[in-house]
């Protein structure tokens, strides 16, 4: 008697249909994933915009409506955080929490905005390295920058109408980031909206006259913040993809200029400098630019560091006086300090504290990067982390900017996690029909005479 070998009864199972059905569904699911991150970051840097919004129109802003909103945002987050657990990103929370619980039960306060500042890159991050696509990436950011382009030249060329949608002043007097000011009640700008007659424009000033463009960001300091991000991005890519370089490059001056933000153009063009000099082992010479920086700003806070106009000079003089009124249990985070608005190193150490603070900046720079371009960008956003830090307290943790810094960051690791396949009903359907055109062999058979049952196809 002969009997038929095992393998035949399997070998239909990988059908070409199920196999083109699974292809299928990975394709469903890239386009998905397309559409949620570039939503994802369009909602990041707009989100603010939306809300300014919905305060004109009735809707009370408040703190509480907008630490529901981001966490909104970061909830959507989870779908791509959760595909693959990240074993540093873990580490660090582990730490970062147990110390900042230790610093709550010292100094006998909860700072829940330091959970909040350390959540958002952590999250951006983790999101940025599960996705690992540099082309998605570009296209997520390109979608943003049209979206604070298009809101930004209705605000330069209709404020009026501008302003009667989006009450900004209105807006930031709602949620608690500005006191009524009733000679200020004119406009419906930011403060900062209009550069003051004794300082001026400093970029095309005849022509655009003192009004600071804003955009989505409510806020022209975070404008001039993203078109610095934006400019590191398209820095950072290969000499292949020179059309991008320019297009992120051009539209990041275009953002500087109605901005009229002075810390973007010195950063920028730093990184332009940087982009023609520095290539190789050379891009990890920033790991040492906080230490430096720290050492400046010391040294010009020594004479009292008197704030006496505003320049940048002044604000690295006012900065470095801050520093020299720290003690070793402010060095640690261990007591309730007073806030730094402008003065970012002092508010970094007195809200992490300096071990916290030394494990988040080396923790930057031990990011496996697998190529020039990556190394690129990570020294940029070291750049750019350095000099905000000399000159503004709270701007390297707004969700607006630093969510999308941390998502390029991310995707330069260009180690995606595995997509989980979404089976549908066609799906279902073609696994069922492939299966019912598969031509089984009885169980039974009939040899000499006497009906046996086969053995071989158990």
């Amino acid at each position: 008697m002969k009997y038929s070998h095992p393998h035949s009864w399997t070998e239909t199972v990988g059908s070409p249909e199920i196999k083109n059905s699974a292809l299928e569904s990975g394709s469903v699911s890239n386009r998905f994933d397309d559409r949620m991150i570039i939503a994802i970051v369009v909602a990041t840097v707009a989100y603010q915009a939306i809300l300014c919004l919905l305060n004109t129109y009735g809707l009370h802003a408040s703190r509480t409506l907008l630490g529901f909103s981001e966490a909104i945002i970061l909830t959507a987050c989870l779908p791509f955080i959760t595909r693959r657990l990240l074993p540093g990103v873990i580490t660090i929370i582990a730490l970062s929490g147990a110390m900042f619980c230790l610093q709550s039960l010292v100094s006998g306060q909860v700072n829940i905005k330091t959970f909040r500042d350390l959540a958002i890159p952590l999250c951006y991050l983790w999101v940025g390295c599960n996705i690992g696509r540099v082309d998605l990436a570009s296209r997520a950011l390109t979608w943003a920058i049209w979206v604070v382009l298009v809101m930004g030249a209705m605000e330069l060329f209709f404020i009026d109408q501008y302003t009667n949608f989006f009450d900004i002043f209105s807006y930031y007097v709602n949620t608690g980031n500005l006191d009524p000011v009733p000679t200020y009640n004119n406009s419906k700008l930011q403060l900062n909206g209009i550069r003051p007659e004794g300082i001026g424009r400093t970029l095309l000033p005849e022509l655009l006259g003192a009004h600071r463009v804003s955009s989505v960001f409510l806020e022209p300091v975070s404008l001039g913040n993203f078109a610095t991000i934006c400019a590191a991005w398209g820095l950072s890519l290969n000499k292949t993809e020179l059309r991008k370089t320019v297009f992120f490059v051009v539209m990041a001056v275009v953002m500087i200029v109605i901005s009229d933000s002075r810390f973007a153009l010195t950063t920028v063009s730093l990184m332009i400098a940087m982009r023609l000099a520095i290539h190789g082992r050379a891009l990890y010479l920033p790991v040492l630019a906080p230490f430096a920086a720290i050492a400046l700003l010391i040294a010009l806070g020594e004479n009292g560091g008197k704030f006496v106009e505003d320049s940048f000079y002044g604000r690295l003089a006012l900065s470095g006086n801050a520093l020299h009124e720290f003690d070793i249990p402010m060095l640690f985070a261990m007591t309730v300090s007073s806030p730094y608005a402008d003065m970012g190193y002092a508010h970094l150490i007195s809200a992490f504290g300096l071990p916290i603070s030394l494990l988040l900046w080396f923790g930057l720079w031990l990011l496996p990067m697998p190529d020039e371009q990556g190394q690129r960008f990570r020294a940029f956003a070291a750049i750019y982390i350095v000099l905000i830090l000399c000159v503004s307290g709270y701007s390297l943790y707004a969700l607006k900017t630093s969510g999308v810094l941390w998502f390029l960051v991310g995707c330069c690791l260009k180690n995606p996690a595995p997509i989980p396949s979404r089976p549908g009903i066609n799906d279902y359907k073609r696994a069922a029909d492939a299966r019912a055109e598969m031509t089984l062999e009885p169980i039974l058979l009939d040899v000499g005479n006497q009906i046996r049952r086969r053995t071989d196809v158990y």
